[in-house]
C-alpha cells in the first residue's frame, strides 16, 4: 500500500490506536503528511483527555459536567495528603507545567511538519526531474546517438536547469520560527534541563562538603548561561553562526582586531570581496559585528575613549559556551581544557598552538590526509618549522593564517627555513594568506603568482622581505595587499598596476629611481578603479621634486577614501641587525646625506581641488614646516579624520580658507607645532574628538589626563 494513497479518514474512528499500530507495523516510511494529519491530531486528542485530571489535581474544585465527557466518570476530588501542603502544590504545578510544555511542543511540531511536508514535495519533484534527465542522457549515450552542436547545447542547458532546481530545493529547507524566549513553556523546559544537567554533573564529580554549595551555584549559573547563549546562537542564520564560531579559538580575554576576523571570514568564503554591488567585505562584516554586540555576544574595545572601536573581545563565560557550540558543530577540535588543537580529521580546520606539552607543528606531520585540511590558524605558535613535503600536500586549503593576529609586535614568529613556502604552488583554492610579522622570510616564491583565487595577502611586518615577485600582476582576484613595515622593499614591481580588483594597498614605496626604470610608479596605479585605501612610504633620500611629482598624481585616484603617507630613510630603521647588505646600504645613504641637496623646485600653480571625497588623511613624519601644496588637490572641508604623527610641521594652515572639515583629530610627537585652543577651534570648526600626545607647544588645550578632548553631547 502506498503511503501517499493512505486515507487519513481511516484513522478517524474509536479504534484509532489499533489502526495506527497496524500501519506502523507495516514498516512503511511515514511521510510528513501522515505524521502531521493523523498522528499529531490523535496525540493532541489524547492530551485533551488528560487535561481534566491535570486541572483537577490542583485542588481548585473546578466544576466538570458528566455530560461533557462523553459518558466518562467525572474526576475524583483531590485526596488530602500527609506532610507539607507546599509539596502537593509544587507537585501539581510541575504537572501543569509539564502538560503545557508537551501541548505547546506538539503544536510547534505540527506547524514544523507542515513546512517540512511542503519542502518534501518540492524536493521530490526536483529529484524526479533530475532522475528523468539522467535516464534520458544514459539512453542516448547507450544508443550512440551523435548530437549536433545545437542539440548538445540545449541538452546541457536543460541539465543545468534541472540541477539548479534540485540544489535550490535542498538549500531552501524551511526556516522554523524562532522560539519565544519569554514563554512559560520554554522557561519550564530550561529549568528542567538545568536541573537535569546539574544532577548529571553533580553526581560525576566529588567535592568536599564545604565546597559543594558554592560549586553547585556556579555550575547552575554556567549551565543557565550556556542555555541562553545557545538560544541566541540557534536564532542566527548559518553564515552568522559560522562567523561567531571563529571566536572560539582565541585565548580568554583576548582583544581581537576586527580586521583579523574579516580577513578570516573572506578566506572561508563566509563573505566575499568581489561582486557585492559596491559593498566591501568590511561593510558586510560590520553588520555581523553590530549584530553580535546588540545580542551581547561580544563587546567593542575602545581606545582612549575614541568614538569608534576597531577591536572587540568576548566575556569568558560566553567564550566557554561558544567553544561547546563549536565543538558540537565540528567547527574545530578542542582538548579537554577547551584549547583548540591541530587535529583536522573531523573539522578540516587546524590550529597551531604552543603548550607546555609541546608544539602542534610537530604533531601535524602525523595527521594523515593533508588534502582534507581547509584552514590553518596560528593561535600562539612562535616557530613555524613545517616539513616541506607535508606542507605541499595541502591542496584544498583556503585559509593560511601563519602570521600573528595580535596587535603587539612582541609576539615574535620566525621560520628556520622558508623553503616550505614553495608548497604554495599546489594551493590553488587559497583565498587568504597571512605571514604577518614572520621573520627570516627574505623572498616569496614565484609560485605564489599562480594562486588565482587569492583575495588577501598580508605581509605586514615581514622585516626581512626584500622584494615582491615580478609576476604578482597575475593575482587577478587580489583585493587586499599589505606590505606595511616591510622596510627592505625599496621598489614596487610593475605588475602591481595590473591588479584590477585591488581595494586596499598598504606599503607602496616611492623610492630612489633605479637604472632602467622597470618598477611601478604611483601614477601607474591611477587606473585601479576599486582602490579605496592607500598607504605610501616616501624615501626621504629622494629629491623633493621627484616625490612631489608622484604625489601630485594622487588627483587621478577617483575612488580613494583613506590616504596614509609616511616619510623616512629606507634601510635606516633602528633595532635591526646589520647584514652585509644593510652595511653597504648604510654607507651608500650616508654618502647621499653628505652631498649638497639639490635646489628647491620652482613653485607650481595650485591645481583645482578634485572631487575625490577623501575621508581620512594620515601623515607620518612629514619633513616640511607647512602643509604641502599637492595636498590642496582635495577639498579638505569634507575630510572626517586627520592624524598627524611626528615631523617638522609648525602650523596646520592650508590654502586660503585655512580650515579643515575633520571631526576627529589626533596630533602626536609634533615638537614644533605652536597653537592655542582658540586657534585650533578656528581651524577645526566641526571638531568632535581631539587627542594630543607629546606636543609641548600646544597651549591651553582642555584635554583630560589621557590627552583627550571630546565635545559634550
Amino acid at each position: 500500500m502506498s503511503t501517499r494513497a493512505l486515507s487519513t479518514t481511516s484513522f478517524e474512528s474509536p479504534y484509532v490506536s489499533l489502526d495506527l499500530l497496524s500501519y506502523l507495523k507495516s514498516r512503511q516510511v511515514t511521510p510528513f503528511q501522515i505524521f502531521n494529519e493523523v498522528i499529531i491530531p490523535d496525540f493532541l486528542h489524547q492530551m485533551s483527555e488528560l487535561k481534566q485530571p491535570v486541572e483537577g489535581s490542583s485542588g481548585g474544585g473546578g466544576s466538570s459536567s458528566s455530560s461533557g465527557g462523553g459518558g466518562r466518570r467525572p474526576p475524583r476530588p483531590p485526596q488530602p495528603r500527609r506532610g507539607n501542603p507546599s509539596d502537593s502544590s509544587c507537585h501539581n504545578c510541575n504537572l501543569r507545567g509539564m502538560f503545557e510544555e508537551i501541548q505547546n511542543d506538539l503544536i510547534y511540531i505540527k506547524k514544523a511538519c507542515g513546512k517540512f511536508g511542503q519542502w518534501e514535495d518540492q524536493v521530490n519533484d526536483s529529484m524526479k526531474g533530475f532522475a528523468f534527465q539522467a535516464l534520458d542522457n544514459a539512453f542516448k549515450q547507450r544508443t550512440g546517438s551523435q548530437e549536433r552542436t545545437k542539440e548538445f547545447q540545449d541538452k546541457l542547458k536543460n541539465t543545468h536547469r534541472i540541477v539548479s532546481m534540485l540544489k535550490e530545493s535542498l538549500h531552501s529547507s524551511p526556516q522554523l520560527s524562532s522560539v519565544n524566549l519569554n514563554s512559560q513553556s520554554l522557561q519550564l523546559a530550561k529549568d528542567s534541563m538545568i536541573r537535569r544537567e546539574f544532577n548529571r554533573y553533580h553526581h560525576s564529580v566529588y567535592l568536599p562538603a564545604e565546597l559543594q554549595v558554592e560549586s553547585n551555584d556556579k555550575i547552575m549559573a554556567e549551565i543557565s548561561t550556556f542555555l541562553e547563549i545557545a538560544a541566541v546562537y540557534n536564532d542566527l542564520d548559518v553564515t552568522t553562526k559560522l562567523c561567531l564560531l571563529c571566536f572560539s579559538v582565541f585565548p580568554e580575554n583576548a582583544v581581537i582586531k576586527k580586521k583579523v576576523l574579516v580577513h578570516w571570514w573572506v578566506g572561508e568564503g563566509f563573505i566575499d570581496t568581489l561582486g557585492t554591488s559596491g559593498k566591501t567585505a568590511e561593510d558586510t562584516a560590520n553588520k555581523f559585528f553590530n549584530d553580535f554586540i546588540e545580542k551581547g555576544l561580544i563587546k567593542p574595545v575602545y581606545k582612549k575613549g575614541r568614538p569608534s572601536a576597531d577591536s572587540c573581545n568576548m566575556d569568558p563565560y560566553i567564550r566557554d559556551a561558544v567553544i561547546i557550540l563549536a565543538k558540537r558543530a565540528g567547527f574545530f577540535n578542542f582538548d579537554s581544557n577547551g584549547n583548540p588543537t591541530e587535529d583536522f580529521t573531523c573539522s578540516r580546520r587546524a590550529c597551531l598552538v604552543k603548550t607546555e606539552e609541546g608544539s602542534s607543528v610537530h604533531e601535524l606531520p602525523y595527521r594523515l590526509e593533508q588534502e582534507k585540511v581547509q584552514s590553518i590558524i596560528n593561535v600562539n605558535e612562535p616557530n613555524l618549522d613545517f616539513r616541506s613535503e607535508w606542507f605541499s600536500k595541502m591542496k584544498y586549503v583556503k585559509v593560511l593564517q601563519l602570521g600573528r593576529w595580535q596587535s603587539s609586535a612582541k609576539h615574535l614568529i620566525q621560520v628556520e627555513d622558508s623553503e616550505f613556502l614553495k608548497g604554495l604552488k599546489n594551493m590553488r583554492h587559497i583565498r587568504y594568506l597571512s605571514l604577518r610579522g614572520v621573520s627570516r622570510i627574505t623572498e616569496l616564491p614565484a609560485s605564489i603568482c599562480k594562486l588565482s583565487n587569492l583575495r588577501i595577502l598580508n605581509l605586514n611586518g615581514c622585516a626581512d622581505l626584500e622584494q615582491l615577485p615580478q609576476g604578482i600582476g597575475s593575482l587577478k582576484n587580489l583585493t587586499h595587499l599589505d606590505m606595511y613595515e616591510c622596510y627592505l622593499i625599496s621598489h614596487m614591481p610593475k605588475g602591481l598596476a595590473l591588479l584590477n580588483q585591488l581595494q586596499v594597498l598598504k606599503g607602496f614605496v616611492i623610492g630612489e629611481p633605479r637604472p632602467g626604470g622597470n618598477y611601478c610608479k604611483l601614477a601607474d596605479l591611477s587606473g585601479l578603479e576599486h582602490l579605496r585605501k592607500l598607504s605610501i612610504h616616501v624615501d626621504i633620500n629622494k629629491t623633493s621634486d621627484a616625490a612631489k611629482r608622484e604625489l601630485i598624481s594622487l588627483a587621478n585616484f577617483k575612488k580613494l577614501r583613506s590616504l596614509s603617507i609616511s616619510w623616512s630613510r629606507l634601510y635606516d630603521t633602528p633595532k635591526k641587525p646589520l647584514t652585509l647588505k644593510r652595511i653597504a646600504t648604510k654607507k651608500f645613504t650616508s654618502r647621499l646625506k653628505s652631498t649638497k641637496p639639490p635646489p628647491p623646485p620652482p613653485p607650481s600653480p595650485l591645481m583645482d581641488p578634485v572631487s575625490v571625497p577623501l575621508e581620512k588623511l594620515n601623515l607620518h613624519y612629514f619633513p616640511g614646516s607647512k602643509m604641502p601644496d599637492w595636498l590642496m588637490q582635495w577639498d579638505l572641508n569634507k575630510l572626517k579624520k586627520l592624524y598627524i604623527r611626528g615631523g617638522s610641521l609648525s602650523n596646520l594652515c592650508h590654502g586660503k580658507e585655512c580650515k579643515w572639515g575633520a571631526k576627529m583629530v589626533r596630533l602626536k610627537f609634533l615638537e614644533k607645532l605652536q597653537m592655542d585652543w582658540s586657534k585650533l577651534q578656528d581651524l577645526f570648526p566641526d571638531l568632535m574628538y581631539l587627542e594630543i600626545f607629546e606636543c609641548p607647544e600646544l597651549s591651553s588645550i582642555p584635554c583630560d589626563e589621557n590627552g583627550v578632548w571630546k565635545k559634550a553631547d
